[in-house]
């Protein structure tokens, strides 16, 4: 990689677009790994809530764009710090350089105050574990992108008794909002964002599709819900959230819901569907995904360090 001097930092503007589309999908060319699509790139540019002058950054190289990193927090008080870290290639030197602008810009919104800074990595990319592992973050949790063929048809969905499943309409904001977060209060680091920011960030995407979030109800109450998109990775549909309310649990409602998801993308055309899991799940999602003939193909490591 160029020495530092040659390596500039500026935050990614609207007219980056093409050329940071670009970037990720060369990430996920290579190493079949995440990477933000052209919709995604374009809500977080023009997010206020994300507000990209300031806590976001491209790193630029020789004129072009090697190396993307941003910040998120909840709330300004928020104890929680959220890095997410690309370069492309993989080079340690760049990592770093990212990183230390990551935690920079953590210090100057902390204030002072002692907050967690969290950062995620592929499984295999060893530059940027170890730069993590050299700046003392701790590895606290494992994640898997669990992945199914639709070649053949999905099993069809079972609902237990009384349940209805419909799509979303107008209206459902709140009441969804409220479900969702009840569904994973009892999930590793839980924790609740403002009404607003989750409906600017779930409702307000370019990817939002009504059709595709689909409301399982009992009684005219929400008992579980999947939210899917139709195209996150070429070809390959996405459930993107996958709850189901305490009461409801150990009936089979969330395997329904996974298999009703599956038939729909399945209908229209993808040949493959995806999502992200907790690989330590208290409710044993994992061994569902299974069940219903997902299997792991990537996994992604979770490390966190105290900013006293």
């Amino acid at each position: 990689m160029p020495s530092r001097t040659a390596l500039t930092l500026r935050p990614p503007i609207l007219s980056d677009l093409p050329e940071l589309t670009a970037f990720f999908a060369a990430i996920r060319d290579e190493h079949r790994s995440r990477g933000s699509t052209e919709a995604q790139l374009r809500d977080q540019l023009t997010s206020k809530h994300a507000n990209a002058d300031e806590n976001y950054r491209v790193a630029i190289v020789d004129g072009a764009i090697a190396g993307w990193v941003s910040v998120w927090y909840p709330e300004p008080t928020s104890e929680r710090f959220f890095f997410d870290v690309d370069a492309y290639p993989r080079d340690g030197d760049m990592y770093r350089c990212l990183l230390e602008w990551a935690e920079e810009r953590t210090r100057e919104v902390a204030a002072g105050r002692a907050v967690r800074m969290h950062a995620g990595a592929a499984a295999d990319n060893e530059p940027l574990l170890d730069e993590l592992r050299q700046r003392e973050y701790e590895l606290v949790r494992h994640f898997f992108d669990m992945e199914i063929d639709l070649a053949d048809e999905p099993a069809r969905p079972v609902w237990p008794a009384g349940i209805n499943v419909r799509t979303f309409e107008p209206g459902d904001e709140r009441p969804l909002y409220e479900a969702d977060f009840e569904a994973f209060e009892d999930h590793w680091d839980s924790f609740r964002v403002p009404f607003e920011d989750w409906r600017a960030y779930f409702v307000g995407s370019s990817e939002f599709d009504p059709t595709l979030w689909f409301l399982a109800e009992d009684g005219g109450e929400i008992a579980g819900f999947a939210l899917c998109t139709n195209e996150r990775r070429p070809d390959t549909g996405y459930v993107n959230v996958l709850g189901v309310r305490r009461p409801w649990r150990r009936r089979g409602l969330g395997t329904a819901l996974l298999l009703h998801a599956f038939h729909e993308l399945r209908r229209r055309g993808r040949a493959k569907v995806d999502l992200n899991v907790d690989a330590e799940n208290l409710t044993g999602a994992v061994g569902l995904y299974e069940r219903a003939g997902m299997h792991a193909v990537r996994r992604y490591d979770s490390y966190r360090k105290e900013l006293a």
